[in-house]
């Protein structure tokens, strides 16, 4: 009978550390979402001067291939992350709209490494407009939050 009831508090134990391990990666992972959802709308908010900037001193074109590399690299970590099972469809998303900065990001420093940039070309690209209906997945997070 001890035996018995060793066991069962074992498995309880042990169905609790897994409860609380995905809560804990649960909020780990709704903290970096955050942040990446934060800094995508800085930069969406950023990159139209940064281009103007840039179009118009080429000085400043550094900047704004150092801004562009910073936020690839924020995208390829935020999709290498994995999602608790309770935001996999949410993650799923947030994939798809990062492959299209991605792509974004890619054809602007293609334009850059060019030589020529065309500040109607760089503005029209999708970079901005993804990043701000990225946004729209805040309100999905911050309720898996709670």
């Amino acid at each position: 009978m001890k035996k018995f009831i060793i066991l069962l508090f074992s498995l309880f134990l042990l169905s609790g550390c897994g409860i609380l391990e995905e809560a804990n990666n649960s909020l780990t992972y709704v903290e970096e979402m955050t942040d990446y959802l934060n800094e995508a709308e800085k930069f969406a908010n950023d990159f139209p001067a940064l281009v103007e900037n840039a179009a118009a001193d080429t000085s400043a074109i550094p900047q704004l291939e150092d801004r562009l590399n910073e936020m690839k690299t924020e995208i390829e970590e935020i999709n290498d992350l994995t999602p608790p099972s309770l935001a996999e469809d949410l993650h799923t998303k947030v994939e798809k709209y990062n492959d299209k900065a991605l792509n974004s990001i890619e054809q602007a420093q293609i334009q850059i490494d060019k030589g020529d940039i065309q500040l109607t070309e760089l503005q029209n690209l999708e970079i901005v407009q993804t990043f701000n209906q990225l946004q729209q997945i805040k309100g999905n997070l911050e309720n898996l939050g709670q």
